[in-house]
């Protein structure tokens, strides 16, 4: 061997095919293919430290290809932190080494990942929030935030829609730390890559203002002083690093090396040809243990200076200081007003002045993809410029991603918005920042048929039940200002739930509440005696008040009025059903929505509902409103048949 550097890769690749062999199956391809690049970045240049695993100013390093974690685990095994046993748990029940890394699972994951192309988004993100940061914070002589983030992606990731789209922001915002390192092998599950995708990758990201580097071999000095060039790149940087999947196996370079394990004869065979001394699994020589401990010196050298620094910082820029270890702590606040001085408008009207007030705060950044006179949401000044305002393009599920690396790089909160039938173009980066409990604020406007003219391709019904059926994410749909506000309100408190509020364009009527905390569903009008509960959200709780009223004066029906802003907190609450006396009489539902979650309420008592069923159509919106069925006499027939079942 050459020298340590190729040993100790040689030895990644050894105790990645152990760990793989001993969990009876694994993605061995990059777990050997890409060790000499894992190496590189993780052992030679990240600069993290033993102490803080979620220092702030760490260089990030995010898996993409969350598939090839053992490239991951490996080389985090012989800088000391990952154990001997932990590698013998991979892919075991609450072990810190799953099939694809995840954030809870061990502190040195700076993102979950495993649906590819989602971890270069997040990688964005992550640059973006470096670039905030630095902008805000960064002083003379106080190079707080100069962090670099590492993207470590294959031949999959580069034909995801999500990172297509988020390279594109990337080199419009020239975010140049950050670093792309394509594991280029060209061969995937079922076919070679280029039999599917034939782009010249170095003029792609040239084109999108990228600076490229072509490694043709994966030799760990070359790949290193390739980074070494990225690192004072004046753009964000992509380096295609030319592998071989599964080297030195039976399967080399083909589709079958993605996955699998080999048997004893070729996992010696494999350690002969990777120059191994030992065949025994997991026993490495103590020249390599030791040699990656003296790695540390560099990285722990970098943390002491960085925390002298801020040391200094704190003492010449005590408010900045203070805002800064808010962040770190995640103890930050955002004061609302008691309430809005606008009433009897849409939603979405009273979400612009809440995001108006939010100018003022430093923990918070965001925007819309493209729609900020529409849905409200978009601050001053563009993040370019030193604001906190993202324009993110026509690019929902970057978007969505983006947001999930910024909050993991920084604690920022963030706030996205687009229009509500677009939610499922954003729909896989909110269910992975559910899964690591991120609490991003995502508004969605444009809520129902009332949308009007635009048709049904912009008329929502059917993705609320696609939200609420997803762990760790809260819908909430309010209906006037003072919902609105509570929500918002409620929302900037959360720590672990992706957050959506969903809001109308068409002016509603303000109620006559007095909510001053928010609550998943409360009384809002109430008659003595009632024979009947009318539940609602969002637009249409303005609609069962008024059959509520009609009820009364027409058909000597007396009910409560009850409003259900976040239907997934009510039907899981049996003490709030009970305070709400829902189970005292019959209940009736509406919501423009598909969502059969309202029929759990069907155990407490006789229960039906007027629920949107099919996709609107291109007219005027209230006529589509009742033409699907949302008008008073339709609905008062509907409730006058529950009351008289048996």
């Amino acid at each position: 061997m050459k020298n340590l550097d190729e040993k100790v890769i040689s030895a990644m690749r050894g105790i990645a095919i152990d760990a793989i062999n001993n969990a009876k199956g694994g993605h061995m391809g990059m777990a050997i293919g890409a060790a000499s690049i894992s190496y590189s970045v993780i052992a030679k240049n990240l600069i993290i430290s033993k102490e803080n695993p979620k220092w702030i100013n760490r260089d990030k390093f995010i898996l993409s290809a969350g598939h090839g974690s053992m490239c991951f685990y490996s080389i985090m095994h012989f800088l000391g932190l990952l154990t001997l046993d932990d590698l013998k748990k991979h892919k075991k029940l609450n072990s810190k080494t799953p099939s694809h890394p995840e954030i809870d699972k061990f502190a040195y994951v700076d993102a979950s990942t495993g649906p590819l192309g989602q971890g270069v988004a997040m990688g964005v993100g992550m640059a973006l929030s470096q670039q905030y940061l630095a902008n805000k914070y960064n002083k003379p002589g106080f190079n707080l935030f100069d962090h670099h983030v590492f993207v470590l992606h294959g031949d999959g990731c580069m034909q995801e829609g999500v990172a297509l789209e988020a390279i594109q922001l990337a080199g419009t915002l020239n975010l140049n730390k950050l670093i792309l390192i394509h594991d280029f092998n060209e061969t995937q599950i079922d076919s070679k890559s280029y039999e599917v995708n034939n782009i010249d990758f170095i003029k792609f990201f040239e084109s999108n203002n990228f600076n490229t580097f072509d490694c043709q071999s994966d030799l760990a000095s070359e790949i290193l002083e390739t980074i070494e060039k990225a690192k004072k790149s004046n753009k964000p940087s992509y380096i295609r690093i030319h592998t071989n999947i599964a080297k030195y196996t039976p399967f080399e370079n083909m589709p079958k090396g993605h996955n699998g394990t080999l048997d004893e004869k070729q996992t010696i065979e494999f350690k002969q040809k990777c120059g191994l001394k030992s065949f025994t699994p997991f026993e490495y020589e103590k020249e390599i243990y030791d040699y990656c401990q003296s790695l540390w010196d560099k990285k722990q050298a970098n943390y002491s200076n960085w925390q002298t620094l801020f040391f200094k910082y704190s003492k010449k820029y005590p408010h900045e200081y203070k805002e800064i270890q808010s962040l770190i702590n995640k103890n930050y606040q955002f004061i609302l007003p008691k309430k809005l001085a606008i009433t009897n408008k849409a939603t979405r009207d009273y979400v612009g002045e809440i995001v108006k007030i939010l100018e003022q705060s430093p923990f918070i950044i965001g925007g819309s993809a493209d729609l900020k006179s529409s849905t409200k949401v978009g601050f001053e000044t563009d993040i370019i410029k030193g604001g906190k305002n993202i324009k993110y393009g026509i690019r929902e599920f970057a978007m969505a991603a983006i947001n999930n690396g910024i909050y993991l790089a920084s604690n920022l909160k963030t706030i996205d918005s687009t229009f509500f039938s677009f939610a499922d173009y954003a729909k896989p980066a909110i269910r992975l920042g559910s899964i690591m409990k991120i609490p991003s604020i995502h508004v969605f406007s444009h809520d129902s048929y009332q949308v009007g003219g635009d048709g049904p391709t912009h008329q929502p019904f059917d993705q609320l039940p696609m939200l609420r059926a997803m762990n760790n994410v809260k819908a909430i749909r309010p209906c006037d200002e003072k919902e609105t506000l509570e929500a918002f309100k409620w929302a900037l408190k959360q720590n672990q739930n992706q957050i959506v509020i969903i809001t109308c364009r068409q002016p509603i009527a303000s109620l006559k509440n007095r909510l001053n905390v928010f609550k998943a569903a409360y009384i809002i009008k109430r008659e003595d005696e009632f024979d009947l509960s009318i539940l609602a959200s969002g637009s249409e709780v303005s609609l069962a008040y008024e059959i509520s009223n009609e009820l009364a004066k027409k058909h000597h029906i007396k009910s409560q009025v009850i409003s259900v802003p976040l239907l997934q907190n009510l039907v899981s609450d049996n003490k709030l059903i009970k305070q709400l006396e829902i189970a005292k009489k019959p209940i009736f539902a509406i919501e423009t929505s598909s969502d059969s979650m309202w029929y759990q309420l069907a155990k407490y008592n006789k229960f039906d509902c007027q629920l949107a069923l099919t996709y609107g159509e291109s007219t005027n919106g209230q006529e589509i409103y009742e033409l699907k069925g949302f008008n008073k006499s339709f609905i008062i027939k509907k409730i006058k048949k529950l009351l008289l079942q048996n």
